[in-house]
């Protein structure tokens, strides 16, 4: 059996002492870690275990007790790094809430992901899509040689950098929302009975909010001018009366969707197949697909509610809900309509729906969806829309400054993964980098 061995390097400034390690897997997935005991004439493994398997302190493990690394044979979830005082688990299965009514909000933590079970398509990644917190790097190895780095500070970027501009987008919140409050924890955020220290926490990413109406309330820009400015403006609009309802074209959301899973099925939702379908929005902002599907017959339509768009899930988590051929609204899941959905809010999270940045002789907002995804990472957001309202600000504010993931598709448009190929990596060192911020 395949093992992958983690090492941890502490360069934080902390004291290993300080520092906490958590592995938390995926509901019903494998998990076998385990580490060499120390001063040991003869390596003994000793099982590690998840985080949050039962209500309490959590199995964390110091990071001074870690000097060795682990090994994996089999884990798929997040591996959680925590400053100072830990997070305590709530109930099995817990992972902490951006929300101040959870009792772990003031803490200082953060994760990195993987898969792991010795297969050639197994991956790692840094992400920062729910909050910013803890810069980390990741590093592969075979046999001590280097493979690959994926940075969580670009060079010649600090922790302070990404803090300052992270901070600056919401230090004035943007969604004119009533009771609003910067994205910075703990802020102003208030947690009964007693204020937070000034200390740094992380900063919320736009998707962890809860819907518009919740608590806390979103700061960050909720797309409504997008989406406005997308019905009247466009100079290459076709309007078509359908009921009575003027629509205007956006996009062409048109491409091939490679299946699911290693055994590709032949037939549904989850089969390869091509797509070609007309992004339309009206006067209400509504968006509705329409076009065809590889393996299905006849016409499908796909609606998306302005409501649905616009809540910290919508665009920005890139799981706003739609309705299919006028049925019951139902989620994006890991199939063909979920692929689509994915195109859809990807060009309105980089700002391609709409542009008329012209790349190779060709207007982005002319372009099908799938030609979204060989431009350039540096020709994204702010170079495809000239109003920043008209694209997200803050995966757009992390593209120039890290590797993690910044919004939930960014594996579309450049390499955020590190392969795991038990053929050419042994080895994965997790780098706590230089985390101190003013």
């Amino acid at each position: 059996m395949s093992t992958l061995k983690i090492k941890f390097k502490n360069q934080s400034g902390l004291s290993d002492k300080l520092v906490s390690i958590g592995f938390v897997s995926g509901i019903g997935t494998p998990f076998h870690i385990s580490y060499p005991a120390p001063n040991q004439i003869e390596p003994l493994e000793l099982s590690i275990k998840p985080l949050n398997e039962s209500k309490g302190d959590g199995n964390w493990y110091s990071l001074s007790d870690l000097n060795n690394g682990v090994n994996i044979q089999n884990f798929s979830g997040r591996i959680y790094i925590s400053y100072g005082k830990t997070w305590a688990v709530q109930n099995a299965n817990y992972e902490p809430a951006q929300n101040i009514t959870d009792p772990n909000f003031f803490l200082r933590y953060d994760k990195m992901e993987l898969t792991f079970n010795g297969d050639p398509a197994d991956v790692a990644d840094l992400t920062s899509i729910d909050y910013w917190s803890i810069p980390m790097q990741l590093e592969t190895f075979l046999n001590e040689k280097s493979i690959k780095t994926d940075q969580g500070l670009k060079t010649d970027t600090t922790a302070q950098m990404v803090y300052d501009q992270l901070n600056n987008l919401t230090s004035t919140p943007q969604s004119g929302l009533a009771n609003a409050l910067p994205a910075f924890v703990p802020g102003k955020f208030t947690q009964e009975p007693t204020q937070p220290g000034s200390g740094f926490a992380r900063i919320i990413g736009p998707s962890s909010y809860p819907p518009v109406g919740g608590v806390p309330v979103t700061p960050y820009n909720l797309f409504e001018e997008y989406l406005t400015f997308l019905s009247p403006n466009l100079l290459t609009k076709k309007d078509n009366s359908e009921q009575g309802q003027i629509k205007t074209t956006i996009a062409t959301i048109s491409g091939t969707f490679s299946g699911v899973g290693p055994s590709v099925p032949t037939s549904g939702s989850q089969s390869a197949q091509g797509y070609n379908l007309t992004a339309t929005i009206d006067s209400s902002n509504d968006i509705t697909l329409t076009g065809t599907i590889g393996s299905v017959s006849g016409i499908t339509t796909m609606v998306y509610k302005k409501e649905a768009l616009i809540n910290p899930s919508g665009i920005y988590g890139a799981n706003a809900p739609f309705s299919l051929n006028g049925g019951t609204t139902q989620n994006p899941a890991n199939d063909v309509y979920g692929w689509i959905t994915g195109d859809l809010l990807s060009g309105l999270n980089i700002g391609a729906i709409g542009s008329e940045t012209i790349i190779n002789g060709k207007v982005v907002g002319e372009m099908t969806s799938s030609e979204w995804f060989t431009i350039p990472n540096t020709s994204l957001f702010g170079n495809l829309q000239s109003n920043a309202t008209n694209y997200n600000q803050y995966a757009a504010t992390l593209q120039k400054l890290s590797d993690a993931y910044n919004f939930a598709y960014s594996d579309r448009f450049s390499p955020v993964l590190v392969s795991l190929n038990p053929d050419k990596v042994n080895t994965l060192q997790v780098s706590l980098l230089n985390a101190s911020v003013n």
